[in-house]
């Protein structure tokens, strides 16, 4: 029987217009219902997660940071955390400046972007901090990092992101979490892994766990659930790695793969 059910957020919980369908919130309320345990997977920070998440059940340690870190959503408590490892933070930097990215430089309170990247101003809403504008986000080290981000042109992104995968091979775990950008973490730092990880924390076995995700970041959680479930909206390479490919996110896809793929084996 199924336990716990792994939702990424952008592309995958949330509609193309940044919101939770009725009938996204009929289903996930069903599962709950029903026993499962809510674990929402993210590259986003707790504060965007707290926002858009308000009304959900989320009882369970919830995943930020693409794994970095795990934290108790009701309280802000951090329950694991990885940081970037400080000798490679400004090598990685370097890189991301080299291939042509705008510099991204998270810290466990704020975000901070190089001056004039696209779109940076759009990307968080009230009550969530905005990015703050920084000439060359070089400038933050050494103060603590969860995680880099490459901003950039999507029609290049993911062959870049395979070319950089290779140079930080060994220090870096480099993932896509958009179609704009690459993230740079501590190199034992992955959903998938944090996903094993709460779900040791909850006596659960990865037979138990249901997962369903939209993009590179998301393949270590659907190769670690009993059942991986990649969006209809996904890239092919996440669909590759997939028991099942539901309905895109402008199709209430996690609510369909809930009423077709969970609810009914659930007692």
């Amino acid at each position: 029987m199924y336990r716990l059910l792994a939702l990424d957020l952008d592309g995958t919980l949330l509609t193309p217009q940044h919101t939770i369908s009725e009938r996204t919130y009929a289903a996930l309320q069903k599962a709950v219902t029903a026993g499962m345990v809510l674990v929402v997977a993210t590259g986003q920070t707790l504060d965007v997660l707290r926002a858009v998440c308000a009304q959900l059940p989320l009882e369970a340690p919830q995943i930020i940071y693409n794994g970095a870190i795990i934290a108790d959503i009701r309280n802000g408590a951090i329950l694991h955390e990885q940081l970037v490892p400080p000798e490679h933070i400004l090598s990685a930097l370097a890189l991301i400046h080299n291939f042509g990215l705008h510099g991204v430089y998270h810290t466990r309170g704020r975000v901070y972007v190089d001056q004039g990247t696209p779109n940076a101003r759009q990307w968080y809403r009230p009550p969530v901090p905005p990015a703050i504008e920084v000439d060359d986000v070089a400038s933050l080290y050494p103060e603590p990092c969860v995680k880099l981000v490459g901003a950039g042109e999507p029609a290049t992104l993911r062959e870049k992101r395979l070319e950089l995968e290779r140079l930080l091979s060994g220090k870096l775990y480099v993932t896509q979490a958009s179609r704009e950008l690459i993230e740079f973490l501590h190199p034992q730092v992955s959903k998938g892994r944090a996903l094993q990880t709460v779900t040791a924390m909850l006596g659960l076995a990865p037979a138990e766990v249901v997962a369903i995700g939209d993009n590179h970041n998301d393949i270590g959680m659907l190769r670690f659930a009993g059942l991986g479930i990649a969006m209809g909206n996904a890239h092919d390479e996440v669909k590759a790695e997939a028991d099942y490919v539901t309905l895109r996110n402008s199709e209430d896809g996690v609510a369909a793969a809930i009423e077709e793929k969970v609810l009914p084996y659930l007692s």
